[in-house]
């Protein structure tokens, strides 16, 4: 309200000022033409007299006085002594050049701009009435007043009323953000649907607010993925170590006891095999837990959005290509077929690293679950509007109800449960591919899968 209040009263000084100048300049311009028109009359009428004589000049002036130019305009033609000779006002005393008179004017007293000059014995008038002047600027003051009485009341009611409804709309979203900061995540901003400046706000702070409850949500879920995934690895890893513990006493103590070398070796020959194997194994685990939480820790920051190089160029052919011929070898042990095509003009706005590491998981994905035998085809190509990364196996798939689950932090298939993995490899690749604004697709091979990265060309 204050700064409409501000914005209104700039606004009121500035069209006084505007009429202001109006009234001037209007009043101004009048008297200008009125002088003109005078002046013009003077100029004719003293041509006559030099030119065609006394008479002429009195006929010319009667012809003036009787006209309806007259009605508005003085004429008149006096003698040295004061006698009117012609026109149609009363006597007026000598005067030469300009001069503003109020004089009676048929049956009336009227104001006049006048001019006089002399002509032999004679002097002559032209005026015109200052009456038309006076009621235009008469005219403009009433149509100012009535202008901003009018103008003034009803732009005060509507900023009174535009206050109070943008105050209120105001409110309501403290109010809704109040709901939110005491734990309703579920509170959004109202949109009005006026496309305003709020409504812009209402918006921004509605992505924000969604933003942040997915980001509480996904640290509850990693949290209890965390919690329920880490459980067995860590368990199975305490009982390995309490074996390694259990069998090592016997040996320690006798070398403990024993200061010979070859009990030393003896016990070193009758352990180490056994706790070296699950030594070895314990690690293998602790390895697994490590790269677990190496997985989340990318994930949550590609989550933040802290990894992107938005500005690089990569090259998704070359990419891919080169992932291909590396991973070519390891499908042969496996006894599967790898190959690859695509077009050579591939190149897409984000991380060469990130785009790596999306196209290796996913291309590790397919053939871990995947049956010997069975065929995988990377391949990139390019459309109008987009550059697409596709893998297709023909392996056993993945049912059309659990595709939209696949994605999630540690979920995994009942089929893929004995494999290695710790079901964060997808999830890894979405987080890049939503990074990057992809969008992943999942369809059919029959049999098999094909996987679908559409990123913007």
């Amino acid at each position: 309200m204050r700064t409409a209040l501000l914005y209104f009263g700039l606004y009121t000084f500035a069209s006084l000022l505007s009429f202001t100048v109006l009234y001037f300049s209007a009043g101004h311009d009048l008297r200008s033409q009125n002088r003109e028109a005078v002046e013009q009359d003077v100029r004719a009428l003293t041509t006559i007299y030099r030119e065609q004589g006394r008479e002429a000049l009195i006929n010319n002036i009667t012809v003036l006085s009787n006209s309806v130019e007259a009605k508005r305009s003085l004429y008149l033609l006096q003698a040295a002594d004061g006698t009117v000779i012609a026109g149609n006002a009363a006597h007026i005393t000598p005067f030469e050049d300009w001069k503003e008179l109020s004089l009676p004017f048929r049956d009336h007293t009227d104001h006049f701009y006048i001019f006089g000059a002399v002509l032999g014995d004679m002097s002559l008038f032209v005026g015109r009435r200052a009456h038309n002047i006076t009621e235009i600027q008469e005219s403009i003051r009433r149509a100012i007043g009535v202008g901003f009485g009018i103008t003034i009341p009803l732009v005060l009611i509507g900023i009174f009323i535009l206050a109070r409804r943008n105050s209120a709309r105001v409110d309501r979203i403290a109010g809704e953000m109040e709901a939110y900061i005491d734990g309703d995540l579920t509170r959004r901003v109202p949109i009005q649907g006026r496309h305003d400046e709020v409504d812009r706000l209402a918006g921004n702070i509605n992505t924000l607010l969604s933003r942040i409850e997915k980001l509480i949500s996904s640290l509850k879920q990693v949290t209890s993925d965390v919690a329920h995934d880490l459980r067995t690895p860590l368990s199975r890893l305490r009982q390995r170590l309490e074996a390694t513990s259990g069998a090592a006493p016997g040996g320690l103590a006798a070398i403990g006891v024993s200061g010979q070398q070859s009990d030393r070796s003896t016990a070193v020959v009758t352990l180490l095999p056994a706790g070296e194997n699950t030594i070895e194994r314990a690690i293998g685990e602790v390895d697994a837990i490590i790269e677990t939480f190496d997985a989340l820790l990318q994930i949550a920051e590609l989550d933040a959005g802290s990894k992107l190089v938005r500005t690089a160029a990569a090259d998704l052919y070359k990419i891919a290509q080169f992932l291909a011929e590396t991973y070519a070898s390891v499908a042969e042990d496996r006894g599967q077929q790898l190959s690859f095509h695509g077009d050579d003009d591939a190149s897409v706005a984000g991380d060469r690293r990130l785009l790596t590491q999306l196209t290796a998981n996913l291309l590790e994905n397919a053939l871990r679950h995947t049956p010997q035998g069975s065929r995988v085809d990377l391949s990139v190509t390019r459309t109008a509007r987009s550059v697409e990364l596709r893998i297709a196996d023909s392996g056993p798939g993945i049912p059309p109800d659990e595709r939209d689950k696949v994605f999630d932090r540690f979920y995994r298939l009942d089929t893929s449960r004995t494999t290695p993995g710790s079901g964060l490899g997808l999830a890894l690749v979405k987080a890049v591919a939503d990074l990057h604004g992809a969008t992943i697709s999942l369809a059919d091979n029959h049999p098999g899968l094909i996987v679908t990265v559409a990123f913007p060309a």
